[in-house]
């Protein structure tokens, strides 16, 4: 059984200073490379702590010290964090689970509240009291035929949640149709919330008002409720999808901004009336671009701050919108990765290798030296088995070097974005390493593809195409390049001079096709995660007849001469790991899965330099995977498994067969010693 890493929290005094690329790993693994790709993150509201939730856990930092204090629920996807306003309570989500309330200094869980599995997308939020606690969450889907929950749930929470007795466990007092973004009130009476226009009377499924889809496409109006009485104060129109609600320290005006940058001021009426009715509309800002994501806050005097992410450039901006006085911009492309807006004069933010915190007044950053994870393709090691290189199809090859595994990865990413795009102009999709050692990396975008030698800024070639590409791959001796596109047609070009060498058309189209080359470059194959694969003879220019997409086939790798295949047989539920030879047509080797893997198909498959291991790990929808290795000399039980608190998606052997690494759900790279094993 997997140990229970989910109820943990791993802290720097546990550790005794221990490097942190250590921390809470799975029996067998020696590093992690990264810290999870991040979610969410937000700052205590006097500055001094950050939470940034992962799909690894929920870092603590210490942002005086700049310095990480503690991994809270490792193995757990921290969908949302928040602090109490004193800063004392915490509370963190995962996707579907409930939400767990806890004592910052003690770490302790003070409490959990139950949420329904179909809330993803979870907000909350203490009122500044913190005797109210607002969740609202939604999946929201462009399917207009699909039933969403579309919920905001108020909590009231005893002061003495730690106490951990029946007369203090929080009690749900009401329940509303709604959604993200919430926000009290200052004096914690108000309580304002987005909600879908002209959204039906909901029903109930287990206690939770359920909503048609497609009103939860745009959420463009806000409601206040008061808290004590329950009462519907007012409805006001929130523009173009909601994007974030404010309310000004002195609690005179409630501001809402919509996902244009559209935002409005509403003078909140001095005491609550009667019957439900509009509130004066005080003011409106224009910042229209749909680009753009806009979140607005109050600094402490009222000052109305709006930060900006521009989705043109990747830079954040920090804006006064009452003088339109720029505070601060980032000098350097960014990502959207959640950053924290909320707190007027301060702004946490991740770039590509560290997240940042700008403090008003301040002359520079204070950065944390958190280095990020990455979800990355296919895993490749140098010749020297020093350095790890991974793809990301928009990040760039990232390049670890894994003798200092608390260093950032070298990127890659010679164009980086297109200028005014909705999107990224170059995807990144494969790296060979030459027997020489020297690194190939192949790109593209709408119009061509490019092959690059690592770290230079020019490409060596360039080739031209006419449908979207879903991969590239490197002739195995230099000379050729291969390309499939998302109709299943394959271009091989002649890198030397730039032309055509051989084009054809898979028999089955596939959902995100790759390519593979055998080691000597005599067959190319064509599959996917979904339907079988092709193998094409590149010598004789033409698919081999006695395969076809009928069969089922799962193709993995070649083995060193080219002559076998590691294969599984997708449709039958194949209860073993096949090597098939090509010439012959038949079977040669069967290696048994473990009985527990059910009927799952392989995610991740590795096989060794030598041809001597495999390394296998099978598809996992929860956040419990395993890794098998076999020495396929010594029969059919694996000689080592490893069992994690994630799925796998990659593997791959160091050149001397001693280490193995595993890309996983996390969005961070395991390194596992084989040595005890081999």
């Amino acid at each position: 059984m997997l140990k229970d890493y989910k109820s943990t929290i791993f802290t720097l005094e546990h550790a005794d200073n221990v490097d942190v690329t250590t921390w809470a790993l799975p029996d067998g693994a020696i590093t992690r490379l990264g810290k999870g790709n991040s979610v969410t993150m937000t700052l205590s509201p006097d500055g001094t702590l950050l939470a940034i939730g992962s799909y690894l856990g929920m870092w603590l930092y210490d942002v005086t010290e700049c310095k990480p204090l503690s991994l809270w629920e490792v193995g757990t996807q921290i969908s949302a964090v928040s602090f109490s306003t004193c800063g004392k309570w915490i509370a963190t989500s995962s996707w579907g689970g409930p939400i767990k309330i806890w004592d910052v200094k003690s770490e302790k869980c003070l409490v959990e509240l139950p949420r329904d599995g179909s809330g993803g997308n979870t907000e909350f939020v203490f009122s500044p009291k913190r005797d109210w606690f607002a969740v609202g969450g939604t999946n929201r889907s462009s399917n207009p035929d699909e039933k969403l929950y579309c919920s905001v749930e108020v909590w009231q929470l005893s002061d003495n949640l730690q106490e951990n007795t029946n007369s203090n466990h929080p009690t749900r007092k009401s329940l509303y149709v709604g959604t993200n973004p919430l926000a009290f009130s200052p004096d914690g009476k108000l309580l304002a919330f987005a909600s879908p226009d002209g959204a039906p009377e909901p029903f109930n499924t287990d206690g939770y008002p359920v909503i048609d889809g497609r009103w939860l496409l745009d959420s463009s109006q806000v409601v206040v409720y008061e808290l004590v009485t329950g009462k519907h104060l007012t409805t006001l129109d929130g523009g173009k999808d909601v994007s974030s609600i404010s309310f000004s320290p002195c609690g005179k005006y409630m501001t809402v901004c919509d996902r244009n940058g559209i935002t409005t001021v509403w003078n909140v009426p001095t005491q609550p009336v009667s019957e439900l009715q509009p509130w004066h509309q005080y003011k409106v800002y224009q910042e229209i671009n749909e680009n753009d994501y806009h979140c607005i806050s109050y600094a402490p005097e009222s000052r109305l701050l709006s930060t900006v992410y521009d989705g043109n450039n990747g830079t954040i901006s920090v804006n006064n919108l009452d003088n339109n006085e720029v505070l601060y911009q980032t000098s350097k492309e960014t990502g959207p990765y959640n950053p924290d807006y909320l707190h007027g004069t301060r702004l946490a933010f991740e770039s590509e290798n560290n997240v940042h915190i700008w403090i008003e007044g301040e002359d520079q950053l204070i950065s944390l030296g958190h280095i990020a994870g990455y979800f990355v393709g296919p895993l490749k090691f140098s010749l020297d088995g020093k350095a790890l290189i991974t793809t990301n199809r928009f990040d760039g090859i990232l390049t670890w070097d894994i003798t200092h595994p608390n260093d950032p990865p070298e990127i890659f990413k010679p164009l980086g974005r297109k200028a005014n795009s909705d999107g990224w102009g170059e995807r990144y999709f494969s790296v060979e390493v030459s027997a020489e050692g020297r690194c190939f990396v192949t790109s593209g975008d709408e119009s061509s593809i490019r092959l690059w030698e690592l770290g230079t800024d020019k490409p060596i070639a360039s080739f031209s195409i006419q449908a979207e590409v879903s991969d590239v791959v490197f002739y195995p001796t230099g000379n050729l390049l291969a390309c499939i596109d998302k109709n299943g047609k394959i271009y091989i070009w002649d890198i030397a001079t730039s032309e055509i060498y051989d084009t054809y058309t898979t028999e089955k189209t596939h959902t995100t096709p790759f390519i593979t080359f055998s080691p000597d470059g005599t067959y190319l194959i064509s599959h996917s995660r979904q339907n079988s694969g092709q193998i094409y003879d590149v010598v004789q220019s033409k698919p081999l007849d006695r395969y076809s997409s009928e069969d089922n086939i799962q193709f993995f790798a070649f083995s060193p001469d080219s002559s076998q295949i590691w294969c599984d047989w997708r449709g039958w539920n194949s209860p073993t790991i096949d090597l098939w030879d090509i010439h012959q047509d038949e079977e040669v080797l069967e290696i048994p899965k473990p009985e527990w893997w059910e009927s799952k198909y392989i995610e991740a498959f590795a096989l060794s330099t030598c041809g001597q291991y495999i390394a296998c790990s099978p598809d996992s929808w929860t956040r419990d995977g395993y890794i098998c290795v076999w020495d396929i000399r010594k029969g059919d039980e694996p000689i080592a498994t490893f069992e994690l608190t994630e799925g796998v998606s990659s593997l791959v052997f160091s050149p001397d067969n001693t280490l193995l690494a595993s890309a996983g759900t996390s969005g961070a790279i395991l390194l596992w010693d084989l040595t005890p094993y081999l």
